[in-house]
């Protein structure tokens, strides 16, 4: 080219192109980093939602084309992160929104100019609103989601349909161990009592302050420290019956709740189940919790007797996460270790550790919710792998076993994190994986992988926890929509954060005209702080 020649820039600040296309404008584009240009994979046209339907019917089914045939899901980026400023964008054919380069979306195969944005698509719409309860003021508001906490890359005002709720079907699984379930209900009866005294507490406090005089004798409803040794026995042998029986990938059904890090904080627990439902409940019928329910917490034990109690009394209904304080190496360093023995003798204590230790290894790594949602502790890793790829990981995981090269996605399940795309626009460091400051194992991951990975796998929605921040709200939604983080435990190592779960709810009456929608929405326990 000569000494003059020069590469061809763009400058970060070109916004994006205006150019309108349907169809024939994303055929250009190329594979970015390794995923970022996907569809679901390995599924025919007839398999992506179902079989094709009359026009007639189609055209009151948000998940098909009106030609009859079902929509898939796409997520495509330019060759290059650079050429994303001056890259076609899309109109929805049902909104007339603009579909920006990456962006998830659906097309039906066969009709070229159907293109669909995620809003009126067959997918999950992530309420702008949450629900906050103060402790303090015992005052419920509803409030806008805060721009702090919802990260985009573009503002997009689209109208969204009024939500509604449906019941759900519940199927029961008998427990083989009838004094194990006896003790779970048990369990689960003193908790209701926990919670009603907490409930009723005049003043708000930390879970650190907070507590009687043996708590966990009344929580097990046990005498003395050999009776609750026992229990704890019990308990854990149980569970890790259920857990060895469990897939590593858990099928769930909406609707149900999601809880994030726990962290030993009982206290934060009990207010969580007093305003928002227990599992079991009209209020709960369902749970998935999230992973991180040990290490640094006041209530370590507690806290964990009670999950497993839940999940003994209500196997079908909860559902416990594995996240990467379940581990013996973290146990050791945070405090777990020290807590089983400070609460159950020096003896005993080590002993029922090395046994909660198995049933840890046990543990199932993730959850689907209706085959739209992921969720699972850390994220995603790299995203080069499928859901398929994690129902076939066997069980018992141990810290070597999770170490070992080929499994360093699954490391990355437990350990990984998104990078927030509204860091810096024209940074390439949104896009792609990067190493993580959480050891040469963990990555972080862009928005273009999330995308990527939810296009190929046919998901809407990947949600995590492993992170809370200083005054933070307890989620934060991030990806284009694409992932939410929720926290749980409040005000936790001194960050004056409120904590949260998500409430996923059915959104039809009707499931025969209903399109599959999923209603996600926060729900927030305020900090103690009075920030």
């Amino acid at each position: 080219f000569g000494s003059s020649f020069r590469p061809f820039v763009i400058a970060p600040w070109i916004s994006f192109a205006r150019a309108r296309g349907n169809g024939g404008a994303m055929e250009c584009f190329s594979t970015y980093a390794e995923g970022s240009s996907s569809d679901e994979e390995g599924l025919d046209a007839e398999s992506v939602t179902g079989s094709r339907v009359c026009q007639g019917q189609a055209e009151t089914l948000k998940q098909y084309c009106p030609c009859g045939k079902p929509l898939r899901r796409v997520a495509k980026l330019p060759g290059h992160h650079m050429f994303l400023a001056c890259s076609a964008s899309l109109d929805c054919v049902r909104c007339d929104e603009e579909i920006l380069p990456g962006e998830l979306h659906f097309v039906c195969k066969q009709c070229e100019n159907t293109t669909v944005c995620r809003s009126c698509g067959p997918g999950i719409y992530i309420e702008h609103t949450f629900d906050l309860f103060d402790p303090t003021s015992r005052e419920l508001e509803i409030q806008e989601i805060p721009s702090r906490v919802l990260h985009v890359r573009k503002q997009v005002l689209a109208k969204r349909s009024k939500l509604r709720s449906r019941g759900l079907s519940m199927s029961t699984n008998e427990v083989e161990d009838s004094k194990a379930h006896q003790l779970a209900l048990k369990v689960l009866a003193n908790c209701g009592a926990l919670v009603s005294e907490v409930v009723a507490e005049e003043s708000d406090e930390l879970d650190k302050d907070w507590g009687m005089e043996d708590t966990l004798g009344r929580l097990l409803g046990t005498g003395n420290q050999a009776e609750a040794c026992e229990v704890v026995s019990i308990l854990v042998s149980a569970a890790s019956r259920i857990f060895a029986g469990s897939e590593t990938l858990q099928d769930v059904r909406a609707p149900c709740k999601v809880f994030g890090d726990l962290h030993g904080q009982l206290r934060d627990l009990l207010l969580l189940f007093g305003t928002f439902g227990i599992p079991g409940s009209l209020e709960c019928p369902c749970a998935i919790f999230n992973g991180d329910f040990v290490d640094r917490g006041r209530h370590q034990v507690e806290v964990l007797c009670l999950l497993l109690a839940l999940k003994i009394a209500h196997p079908a209904l909860v559902f416990l996460n594995r996240g990467n304080h379940e581990d013996c190496h973290m146990n050791k360093k945070y405090g777990f270790q020290r807590a089983c023995i400070a609460t159950l003798g020096n003896e005993r204590g080590e002993e029922l550790y090395d046994l909660i230790e198995k049933a840890f290894a046990l543990l199932p790594l993730a959850s689907l919710v209706e085959e739209k949602i992921l969720v699972v502790h850390g994220g995603i890793g790299d995203g080069k792998w499928s859901i398929d790829s994690l129902r076939k990981v066997k069980r018992p995981l141990s810290h070597a076993d999770l170490q070992e090269e080929h499994n360093q996605w699954l490391w990355n399940l437990l350990w990984s994190d998104p990078i927030e795309d509204d860091e810096s626009s024209a940074s390439s460091h949104v896009f792609g994986v990067h190493s993580s400051p959480r050891g040469k194992l963990a990555v972080k991951f862009g928005w273009n992988v999330t995308q990527a990975f939810c296009a190929r796998n046919g998901l809407d929605l990947v949600v995590r926890s492993h992170q809370t921040k200083q005054r933070g709200l307890g989620f934060d939604v991030m990806h284009n929509e694409s992932l939410i983080r929720v926290f749980s435990a409040r005000d936790y190592e001194g960050h004056r954060n409120d904590c949260c779960i998500l409430s996923i709810t059915d959104d039809a009456e009707d499931e025969a005209s209903s399109g599959g929608v999923l209603n996600v929405r926060p729900q927030v326990l305020s900090s103690c702080s009075g920030r």
